[in-house]
């Protein structure tokens, strides 16, 4: 059995966790497999000339991001299924999956995902992919935003739903990738990384064929009472700088997410993710104005402010901080 190589990174940068793993045994393959991905069991064909399997993984609590090659091809069969979307981008060589009589084939520039909690197979030949891994609970929060109520996720198919959205998909992909791999990682700001799950929960819900499920739970449109949107304008106050999932805003005043979103739109007229950014905006601002100028040692930037308050797009926070502000960001802190 040849020894494995799995390794962290001896000074990962703050906030991601990085690793490796490479190995020709296919005992250690599997069980990498089982512990990263899911549940399996795996038939390799012979190994040959040298074939290995590498990966290089990447995470923040909240995503994660994996470069995965190989040159031994190998079958695998999952009776569990996936708890969490793995999606994935292919290089070189080809995946299949298949599920519930249905198989998608994916070549160099597509992409697919495994389904949700089910039965799935896979065929892997000498293949190059990066994957992005996203916690099912975040597509559930995603889906939960966009429909007002508490839902169940499941996926109908593997493939985007159009060459559009593939390539939406890929952009995303090398987005998140490079934000994970830079030698000084964007996304080992937690706040920033958690917009960033978001981004791609809200993106998948849309990229892939996704069935989404109501719980049998009462609607309750009610708006509610100017105290409750006032209890979740003190959590957004009081916990700005830290992921806030809607779930959380309107456990925290006390309503369900549909009544919190009718009352703000009611009276905010705003939602409450709209009334969020706002209230970040702010805080960026004060943060810019509180810098020191660059003559007196001020290192202070426009893009490391947006970063720390969860603006992962420059261009989009300096046209958001304008309409806001009357203003754009740079000329705040040069004052």
């Amino acid at each position: 059995m040849t020894e494995p190589l799995r390794s962290q990174d001896p000074a990962p940068p703050a906030g991601v966790h990085r690793a490796s793993f490479a190995s020709a045994d296919a005992e250690e393959v599997t069980s990498f497999i089982r512990q990263t991905y899911a549940e399996s069991t795996t038939r390799f064909a012979p190994v040959t000339g040298g074939a290995r399997f590498t990966a290089l993984l990447h995470d923040v609590p909240s995503l994660g991001s994996d470069r995965v090659r190989t040159s031994i091809d190998y079958d695998g069969t999952s009776e569990e299924g996936f708890d969490d979307l793995v999606a994935f981008i292919v290089h070189a060589g080809t995946v299949g999956v298949a599920s519930r009589g249905d198989e998608v084939v994916t070549g160099p520039g597509g992409a697919a995902c495994y389904p949700l909690g089910v039965p799935v197979a896979f065929r892997m030949r000498h293949f190059d992919v990066t994957t992005v891994r996203l916690p099912v609970e975040r597509l559930r929060q995603a889906a939960e935003e966009e429909v007002g109520r508490p839902v169940e996720v499941r996926l109908r198919g593997t493939a985007p739903v159009s060459p559009a959205m593939l390539r939406y998909w890929r952009s995303l992909t090398s987005l998140v990738a490079g934000a994970l791999t830079d030698p000084d990682p964007p996304l080992g700001q937690p706040l920033l990384a958690a917009e960033t799950a978001r981004t791609v929960a809200h993106a998948a819900l849309h990229v892939f064929p996704v069935v989404t499920t109501a719980d049998r739970l009462p609607r309750d449109p009610r708006t509610p009472a100017p105290a409750a949107v006032r209890r979740a304008v003190a959590h957004m106050e009081a916990h700005a700088g830290e992921p806030l999932p809607l779930a959380e805003i309107a456990a925290a005043a006390g309503t369900s997410v549909r009544s919190l979103q009718v009352g703000f739109r009611t009276h905010l007229d705003t939602t409450p993710l709209g009334h969020l950014r706002r209230v970040r905006l702010e805080r960026a601002r004060e943060e810019l104005r509180a810098a020191p100028p660059e003559g007196d040692g001020g290192r202070t930037t426009v893009a490391g402010v947006a970063a720390r308050w969860g603006f992962s797009n420059a261009g989009r926070f300096a046209t958001a901080y304008r309409g806001a502000f009357g203003e754009p960001p740079g000329a705040t802190l040069r004052r």
